[in-house]
């Protein structure tokens, strides 16, 4: 019976963690991409730098304090440390994108700005669909109690003696 439980729990866990990611990935995307639009005649790449050090720290102070709350919180300094090298993996990706419609497509900064939000919008997709992976994976979900597997526990010496948590 409490194996039937779990995996719905899991499950459900998991699709409230994706809720509130998404309602802050909403806000923040208006954010960028409001700033983007208003630096955009700097050029493209520069706008979405800017754009995504704003979201970015917007970001982080939500998802901690609402997203993954329950989890167990480690320093600033390495929350913020690795939520903000993330988010540079998150920048590379839509900054490809970009740099694709700029001098792939060669879209002009101030004529095609529709094709620019297009492409900026996908970038943000795909770097989205990364930040909430690694985020639960190295900065909210790093601190989480390792729960020891059956082999690692029961794992015996070549004398027979039991080694491991089982010694205890």
């Amino acid at each position: 019976m409490r194996l039937i439980r779990r995996p719905p729990d899991r499950w459900r866990n998991l699709a409230q963690e994706l809720g509130k990611f998404a309602s802050i990935g909403a806000v923040n995307t208006v954010v960028n991409l409001a700033i983007f639009n208003l630096l955009l005649p700097i050029g493209p790449l520069k706008a979405n730098v800017v754009a995504t050090a704003v979201a970015t720290t917007c970001s982080y102070f939500m998802n901690r304090h609402w997203t993954y709350r329950h989890l167990p919180k480690s320093s600033l300094r390495r929350e913020y440390g690795l939520f903000f090298a993330l988010n540079v993996v998150g920048l590379i990706i839509e900054s490809m994108i970009l740099f694709i419609a700029r001098y792939g497509m060669h879209f002009d900064e101030h004529t095609d700005v529709l094709a620019f939000n297009i492409a900026k919008f996908g970038g943000l997709a795909l770097g989205t669909a990364f930040r909430f992976w690694s985020y639960r994976r190295f900065v909210f979900g790093a601190h989480r109690p390792a729960v020891p597997d059956e082999e690692e526990t029961a794992r015996t010496s070549a004398d027979g003696t039991v080694v491991g948590d089982a010694a205890r």
